[in-house]
Order: structure tokens, then C-alpha cells, then sequence
């Protein structure tokens, strides 16, 4: 069936056949707006995520990834837009982004946040959001697609930090200079083979990079690990 949703304020259609796909979106359906475009999903694309899944799913996850993928590259394409992996959380209007390797402990320091932070803390998504430029603002949007803990809302707000997290004795925090990240940012979102999208991706990257404050976060993953990041990057 043929269901409408609004993900970053982008209005589509979505073709969807399975009831748990359809539950994982259910918080993103759309009201009376026109739709910008249809995703159609058909079997082949699942069974092409089946082949470049490094794990057995359940189909309807296949579904979910092959819809989410089909997407982004059309809002990369026409709406100023991309996917990025990351924590993403907001303090005081300001969204905070940790990103890493998989299991290097973007969720355990998310959580050192709500722990110390409470209800000053609220989760964006804590897998896939988009970011997207809106008016020459670069904002960090929820998605459906929030990892393994099901975290996030179906809320925006304005990108201010970008911590990009690594495994330490020792805390530490510092600046980290944008011509040093592209190529660790690029890591971490979906790159397009078609030139014009690479060049839109590109482009959005340089005016995000610019946008944020870029930092280096080496962490231990205990209390004092948030509370320095915290110190430094919201309460300054």
C-alpha cells in the first residue's frame, strides 16, 4: 500500500508491503500535502540489500533500508540534504552529533549524557538522521531509522557541534580542524556514484563543516567523560 510521510519536511510517497515497516514509520505519516515524489520498492531491491547486509534480517528491515536509501538520494538530489551516522542529541536548541567506527561507543556516551543531564538532554536519532540546509541553516532532522535502541523524535533542530569519538584512558577534548574531517565525515554517510550527487554532496559538506564546531573527543566512557565534552562544547 501507498502511504504519504514527511521526513526533514520532505513529502513523499512510500510504497510499503510489510506492517513492521509500515509501524516504524507510522510517527513520520504525512497530513493533506502533496508529495514531492514516490519511492517504489520492488523485490529486486530487496534482495540487494539482502546481498550488501553483512547480517540475516528480517524482510521487512530489508524493506526499511532499501525505502531509506531510495530517500536519501532523492533528497540529496532536490532537497538540499544527507544521511549521516551518528548519535545525535539536543541541549538548549543546539544539536550535538558523536560519530564513530560501529561499537566504539557512540550510544554508552550518549547515555553518560542523559544520566548527568536529564531532561536538559533530548534524543534527535541515535543512528540516521539527515541533515539538511534549510534557508542557509544547516539542521539535524529525526528519522524512523534510529538503531538498535529505537531512539529519537520526529523533531528538527539547528546543528551546532560535531564530536568525532574515539576510545581513551584519558578524557580529552579539542578542536579538530574541517580540512581534517571531510574525508572521516565522508565515512559516514552515503556516497553517491553519479558525479552531479557526489558534487551536491560536496557542496552541502563544506557549508556544514563551516556551520559546526568540530572537536576531537577522546573518552573513557565513564561520568567525567560527559561532563568534560559538556563543559566545553555547550556550557562555554
Amino acid at each position: 500500500m501507498i502511504f504519504r510521510y514527511k521526513i526533514a519536511d520532505i513529502v513523499f510517497d512510500a510504497d510499503i508491503r510489510y506492517r513492521n515497516t509500515y509501524n516504524q514509520m507510522k510517527d513520520y505519516l504525512a497530513d493533506d500535502e502533496p508529495a514531492s515524489f514516490l519511492v517504489e520498492i520492488c523485490d529486486e531491491d530487496i534482495e540487494r540489500e539482502k546481498k550488501f547486509s553483512p547480517y540475516e534480517l528480517s524482510d521487512y528491515l530489508y524493506e526499511s533500508t532499501a525505502v531509506y536509501r531510495k530517500f536519501i538520494y532523492k533528497a540529496l538530489e532536490k532537497f538540499d540534504a544527507f544521511f549521516f551516522h551518528c548519535s545525535s542529541i539536543a541541549v538548549d536548541n543546539k544539536a550535538i552529533m558523536f560519530t564513530a567506527q560501529s561499537g566504539t561507543g557512540k550510544s554508552t556516551h550518549r547515555n553518560l549524557w542523559l544520566k548527568n543531564y536529564g531532561d536538559k538532554v533530548t534524543v534527535i536519532n541515535d543512528d540516521k538522521p539527515i541533515i539538511r540546509k534549510v534557508d542557509g541553516v544547516f539542521y539535524v532532522y529525526g528519522t524512523p531509522w534510529q538503531g538498535k535502541e529505537g531512539m529519537g523524535l520526529n523533531i528538527r533542530v539547528p546543528a551546532h557541534s560535531l564530536c568525532f569519538l574515539s576510545r581513551s584512558e584519558k578524557n580529552y577534548i579539542g578542536p579538530i580542524s574541517t580540512s581534517d574531517v571531510v574525508s572521516k565525515v565522508l565515512n559516514q554517510t552515503v556516497r553517491p556514484t553519479e558525479t552531479e550527487l557526489m558534487g551536491n554532496l560536496l557542496d552541502l559538506l563544506d557549508g556544514f563543516l563551516n556551520q559546526v564546531n568540530c572537536y576531537d573527543l577522546r573518552v573513557n566512557m565513564d561520568d567525567e567523560a560527559a561532563k568534560l565534552a559538556y563543559n566545553e562544547i555547550v556550557a562555554k
